[in-house]
Protein backbone atom coordinates (compact mmCIF):
# COMPACT_ATOMS: atom_id res chain seq x y z
CA UNK A 1 0.00 0.00 0.00
CA UNK A 2 1.51 3.35 -1.04
CA UNK A 3 2.19 5.85 1.75
CA UNK A 4 -0.10 8.81 2.22
CA UNK A 5 1.21 11.71 0.09
CA UNK A 6 2.41 14.80 1.97
CA UNK A 7 1.82 18.25 0.50
CA UNK A 8 2.85 21.72 1.65
CA UNK A 9 0.68 24.67 0.58
CA UNK A 10 2.29 28.10 0.90
CA UNK A 11 -0.20 30.89 1.60
CA UNK A 12 -3.45 30.87 3.56
CA UNK A 13 -5.56 33.04 1.28
CA UNK A 14 -8.65 31.76 -0.50
CA UNK A 15 -6.53 29.98 -3.12
CA UNK A 16 -4.32 28.32 -0.52
CA UNK A 17 -7.25 27.28 1.65
CA UNK A 18 -9.18 25.80 -1.27
CA UNK A 19 -6.06 24.04 -2.59
CA UNK A 20 -5.31 22.57 0.82
CA UNK A 21 -8.85 21.33 1.29
CA UNK A 22 -8.91 19.79 -2.20
CA UNK A 23 -5.63 17.96 -1.54
CA UNK A 24 -6.82 16.76 1.86
CA UNK A 25 -10.09 15.58 0.36
CA UNK A 26 -7.99 13.63 -2.15
CA UNK A 27 -6.26 11.73 0.66
CA UNK A 28 -3.11 13.80 1.18
CA UNK A 29 -1.60 14.93 4.46
CA UNK A 30 -1.44 18.71 4.02
CA UNK A 31 0.50 21.39 5.86
CA UNK A 32 -0.49 24.96 5.08
CA UNK A 33 2.02 27.76 5.78
CA UNK A 34 0.95 31.36 6.35
CA UNK A 35 3.23 34.21 7.45
CA UNK A 36 0.42 36.29 8.95
CA UNK A 37 -1.16 35.39 12.29
CA UNK A 38 -4.51 34.99 10.49
CA UNK A 39 -5.96 33.21 7.49
CA UNK A 40 -7.93 34.53 4.54
CA UNK A 41 -5.21 36.52 2.73
CA UNK A 42 -6.72 39.70 1.28
CA UNK A 43 -10.11 38.63 2.62
CA UNK A 44 -10.33 39.86 6.19
CA UNK A 45 -12.10 42.31 8.50
CA UNK A 46 -11.03 45.09 10.84
CA UNK A 47 -12.82 47.30 13.34
CA UNK A 48 -12.95 51.08 13.00
CA UNK A 49 -15.00 53.41 15.21
CA UNK A 50 -16.96 50.45 16.54
CA UNK A 51 -17.86 49.07 13.10
CA UNK A 52 -16.63 45.99 11.29
CA UNK A 53 -15.18 46.73 7.85
CA UNK A 54 -14.64 43.92 5.36
CA UNK A 55 -11.81 43.78 2.85
CA UNK A 56 -11.66 41.39 -0.07
CA UNK A 57 -14.61 39.29 -1.19
CA UNK A 58 -17.35 41.83 -0.40
CA UNK A 59 -19.99 40.17 -2.57
CA UNK A 60 -20.30 37.16 -4.85
CA UNK A 61 -22.73 36.14 -7.55
CA UNK A 62 -24.71 32.97 -8.08
CA UNK A 63 -22.44 32.24 -11.06
CA UNK A 64 -19.39 32.12 -8.72
CA UNK A 65 -19.84 28.38 -8.41
CA UNK A 66 -16.31 27.50 -7.25
CA UNK A 67 -16.43 30.07 -4.45
CA UNK A 68 -19.88 28.89 -3.37
CA UNK A 69 -18.66 25.26 -3.31
CA UNK A 70 -15.76 26.38 -1.11
CA UNK A 71 -18.15 28.08 1.33
CA UNK A 72 -20.29 24.96 1.43
CA UNK A 73 -17.26 22.72 2.00
CA UNK A 74 -16.03 24.66 5.03
CA UNK A 75 -19.52 24.92 6.49
CA UNK A 76 -19.78 28.70 6.07
CA UNK A 77 -22.63 28.83 3.57
CA UNK A 78 -25.06 29.48 6.41
CA UNK A 79 -23.23 32.73 7.17
CA UNK A 80 -24.06 34.17 3.76
CA UNK A 81 -27.15 35.52 2.04
CA UNK A 82 -27.93 35.03 -1.66
CA UNK A 83 -30.65 37.06 -3.34
CA UNK A 84 -33.53 34.95 -4.68
CA UNK A 85 -33.68 37.44 -7.57
CA UNK A 86 -31.08 40.04 -8.58
CA UNK A 87 -31.96 43.59 -7.57
CA UNK A 88 -29.46 46.47 -7.48
CA UNK A 89 -30.62 49.72 -5.94
CA UNK A 90 -29.02 52.76 -7.61
CA UNK A 91 -28.95 56.27 -6.13
CA UNK A 92 -27.86 59.22 -8.26
CA UNK A 93 -25.91 62.25 -7.08
CA UNK A 94 -29.10 64.32 -7.18
CA UNK A 95 -31.02 61.83 -5.06
CA UNK A 96 -32.77 60.08 -7.96
CA UNK A 97 -33.34 56.41 -7.21
CA UNK A 98 -33.76 53.47 -9.52
CA UNK A 99 -33.04 49.78 -9.68
CA UNK A 100 -31.84 47.02 -11.95
CA UNK A 101 -33.93 43.91 -11.33
CA UNK A 102 -34.12 40.74 -13.32
CA UNK A 103 -37.42 39.44 -14.56
CA UNK A 104 -38.77 36.04 -15.57
CA UNK A 105 -37.88 36.14 -19.28
CA UNK A 106 -34.89 34.05 -20.43
CA UNK A 107 -31.48 35.74 -20.66
CA UNK A 108 -30.61 38.24 -21.99
CA UNK A 109 -34.20 39.51 -22.11
CA UNK A 110 -34.58 39.14 -18.34
CA UNK A 111 -33.28 42.71 -17.87
CA UNK A 112 -35.42 44.34 -20.58
CA UNK A 113 -38.24 45.55 -18.33
CA UNK A 114 -35.79 47.00 -15.83
CA UNK A 115 -33.81 48.82 -18.51
CA UNK A 116 -36.96 50.29 -20.04
CA UNK A 117 -37.74 51.91 -16.67
CA UNK A 118 -34.19 52.90 -15.72
CA UNK A 119 -34.54 56.55 -14.63
CA UNK A 120 -30.96 57.62 -15.30
CA UNK A 121 -31.30 57.25 -19.08
CA UNK A 122 -33.53 58.91 -21.64
CA UNK A 123 -35.88 56.65 -23.66
CA UNK A 124 -33.55 56.54 -26.67
CA UNK A 125 -30.57 55.69 -24.46
CA UNK A 126 -32.50 52.82 -22.88
CA UNK A 127 -33.29 51.27 -26.27
CA UNK A 128 -29.68 51.66 -27.44
CA UNK A 129 -28.47 50.08 -24.19
CA UNK A 130 -30.72 47.07 -24.81
CA UNK A 131 -29.40 46.69 -28.36
CA UNK A 132 -25.82 46.94 -27.09
CA UNK A 133 -26.50 44.25 -24.48
CA UNK A 134 -27.83 41.91 -27.16
CA UNK A 135 -24.78 42.61 -29.34
CA UNK A 136 -22.45 41.98 -26.37
CA UNK A 137 -24.13 38.62 -25.76
CA UNK A 138 -23.31 37.57 -29.33
CA UNK A 139 -19.56 38.25 -29.07
CA UNK A 140 -17.23 35.25 -28.91
CA UNK A 141 -15.16 35.55 -25.70
CA UNK A 142 -12.43 33.34 -27.18
CA UNK A 143 -11.75 35.72 -30.07
CA UNK A 144 -8.23 37.21 -30.01
CA UNK A 145 -9.54 40.39 -31.61
CA UNK A 146 -11.42 41.36 -28.45
CA UNK A 147 -8.17 41.90 -26.58
CA UNK A 148 -7.08 44.56 -29.07
CA UNK A 149 -9.86 47.00 -28.14
CA UNK A 150 -11.16 48.65 -25.01
CA UNK A 151 -14.67 48.20 -23.74
CA UNK A 152 -15.16 51.95 -24.01
CA UNK A 153 -14.33 51.93 -27.74
CA UNK A 154 -16.86 49.17 -28.30
CA UNK A 155 -19.55 51.03 -26.34
CA UNK A 156 -18.86 54.21 -28.33
CA UNK A 157 -19.22 52.24 -31.57
CA UNK A 158 -22.61 51.05 -30.31
CA UNK A 159 -23.78 54.60 -29.61
CA UNK A 160 -23.68 54.47 -25.84
CA UNK A 161 -23.84 58.00 -24.46
CA UNK A 162 -21.59 59.23 -21.61
CA UNK A 163 -24.64 59.03 -19.34
CA UNK A 164 -25.23 55.40 -20.28
CA UNK A 165 -21.57 54.50 -19.71
CA UNK A 166 -21.47 56.28 -16.36
CA UNK A 167 -24.79 55.18 -14.88
CA UNK A 168 -25.17 51.72 -16.42
CA UNK A 169 -22.08 50.09 -17.93
CA UNK A 170 -19.58 51.37 -15.35
CA UNK A 171 -21.97 50.31 -12.61
CA UNK A 172 -20.89 46.74 -13.46
CA UNK A 173 -17.45 47.35 -15.00
CA UNK A 174 -15.87 49.29 -12.13
CA UNK A 175 -16.42 46.74 -9.33
CA UNK A 176 -15.73 43.67 -11.49
CA UNK A 177 -12.92 44.84 -13.81
CA UNK A 178 -11.45 47.44 -11.43
CA UNK A 179 -11.33 49.84 -14.36
CA UNK A 180 -13.78 52.17 -16.07
CA UNK A 181 -15.06 51.06 -19.47
CA UNK A 182 -12.74 53.46 -21.30
CA UNK A 183 -9.67 51.65 -19.92
CA UNK A 184 -10.97 48.07 -19.59
CA UNK A 185 -10.23 45.26 -22.02
CA UNK A 186 -13.15 44.36 -24.25
CA UNK A 187 -12.22 40.68 -23.84
CA UNK A 188 -12.53 40.85 -20.05
CA UNK A 189 -15.72 42.87 -20.27
CA UNK A 190 -17.30 40.27 -22.55
CA UNK A 191 -16.35 37.53 -20.08
CA UNK A 192 -17.83 39.42 -17.12
CA UNK A 193 -21.05 40.59 -18.77
CA UNK A 194 -21.73 37.31 -20.58
CA UNK A 195 -21.07 35.16 -17.52
CA UNK A 196 -22.79 37.37 -14.99
CA UNK A 197 -25.65 39.01 -16.87
CA UNK A 198 -26.29 37.82 -20.40
CA UNK A 199 -26.15 34.00 -20.46
CA UNK A 200 -28.17 32.71 -17.50
CA UNK A 201 -31.10 34.53 -15.96
CA UNK A 202 -30.10 33.92 -12.34
CA UNK A 203 -26.31 34.24 -12.73
CA UNK A 204 -26.11 37.77 -11.28
CA UNK A 205 -28.12 37.15 -8.12
CA UNK A 206 -25.97 38.80 -5.44
CA UNK A 207 -24.66 37.17 -2.29
CA UNK A 208 -22.73 38.51 0.67
CA UNK A 209 -21.45 37.46 4.08
CA UNK A 210 -23.76 38.11 7.02
CA UNK A 211 -20.84 38.14 9.47
CA UNK A 212 -17.43 39.85 9.40
CA UNK A 213 -15.15 37.89 7.08
CA UNK A 214 -12.50 37.40 9.76
CA UNK A 215 -14.94 36.39 12.48
CA UNK A 216 -14.37 32.97 13.95
CA UNK A 217 -15.38 30.53 12.66
CA UNK A 218 -16.03 32.03 9.21
CA UNK A 219 -12.50 31.83 7.78
CA UNK A 220 -10.41 30.32 10.53
CA UNK A 221 -11.83 27.53 12.67
CA UNK A 222 -14.54 26.18 10.37
CA UNK A 223 -12.16 25.76 7.45
CA UNK A 224 -9.91 23.50 9.47
CA UNK A 225 -12.48 21.69 11.53
CA UNK A 226 -13.85 20.60 8.17
CA UNK A 227 -10.75 18.53 7.44
CA UNK A 228 -8.74 16.59 9.98
CA UNK A 229 -5.85 16.14 7.55
CA UNK A 230 -5.04 19.84 7.18
CA UNK A 231 -2.47 21.25 9.59
CA UNK A 232 -1.53 24.94 9.77
CA UNK A 233 1.49 26.98 10.71
CA UNK A 234 0.74 30.70 10.97
CA UNK A 235 3.87 31.67 12.89
CA UNK A 236 5.74 32.72 9.74
CA UNK A 237 9.49 32.44 9.18
CA UNK A 238 11.78 32.63 12.22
Amino acid sequence: MSPEPRIVVVGGGLAGLSAGIACADGGAQVTLLEARPRLGGATFSFRREGLWVDNGQHVFLRCCTAYRRFLSRIGAEGRTFLQPMMEIQVVGADGTTGSLRRGTLPAPLHLARSLLRYPFLRPGERLRAMRAALALARLDPSSDRLGQRTFGEWLDQHRQSPAAVESLWNLIALPTLNLPAEAASLALAVKVFRTGLLTKRDAADIGYATAPLSQVPYWILVAFRAIDALQTNTEGPK
